[in-house]
């Protein structure tokens, strides 16, 4: 049976509570054969699966559809999601250190809390995407479109927004110690934040 972010599925290993993968009776955890699970799976046909804590850290993942999928905590670090449609996509508390996000589609996504340290997000759009408590130094969102974000409480200590668009971001309480402003367009709210150091 297909699991979706829709109508999820228990895994099916006894006192499990967590939804089972798309395409699989099992959560990541207890899927035993998870080489196999990741071979299988179709990146360009992802749309909505529930893929949550799975591990697909440093895969070739350029232009895959995760559009609206729940990957809440997987394992994305070093990946390679250039052009991918991550819109709506879950991925709070995902681990994306250095991935490539260069020119991904993440309107509306879900990264409150992830972990993007170093990774980019160069010319990537992220229109009101949720970024709270994100951790994110050195990450890269040059040329981004941030309008309407919310990276309230992240830790962007270091990261570049230079020619972004932050038009209507909202940057309460976050670290941007360090961080490069230059050239990025539009009003973004500021209120508490750190700014020390900040290139604007």
């Amino acid at each position: 049976m297909r699991s979706t972010h829709y109508a999820p599925v228990p895994c099916a290993t006894s006192g499990c509570t967590r939804n089972a993968l798309t395409g699989s009776e099992h959560c990541w955890e207890h899927t035993e054969d998870k080489q196999a699970y990741l071979d299988g799976l179709d990146p360009l046909n992802l749309e909505n699966a529930w893929l949550a804590g799975i591990d697909l850290s440093a895969r070739d993942l350029r232009g895959a559809n995760f559009a609206g999928a729940r990957m809440s905590g997987a394992k994305l670090a070093g990946a390679d999601l250039g052009g991918a449609n991550l819109r709506g996509t879950f991925l709070d508390g995902a681990d994306l250190r250095g991935a490539d996000l260069t020119r991904a589609d993440l309107e509306f996504a879900v990264l409150g809390a992830a972990n993007v340290s170093e990774a980019s997000f160069h010319d990537a759009n992220l229109q009101r995407a949720n970024l709270v408590g994100a951790k994110g130094r050195s990450t890269d969102f040059s040329c981004a479109n941030l309008y309407y974000s919310r990276p309230g409480n992240a830790d962007f200590q270091k990261a570049s927004f230079a020619d972004a668009n932050i038009q209507r971001a909202i940057f309460r309480r976050a670290n941007l110690a360090g961080a490069d402003f230059t050239g990025a367009t539009g009003q973004a709210n500021f209120e508490n934040a750190c700014l020390e150091g900040a290139i604007r």
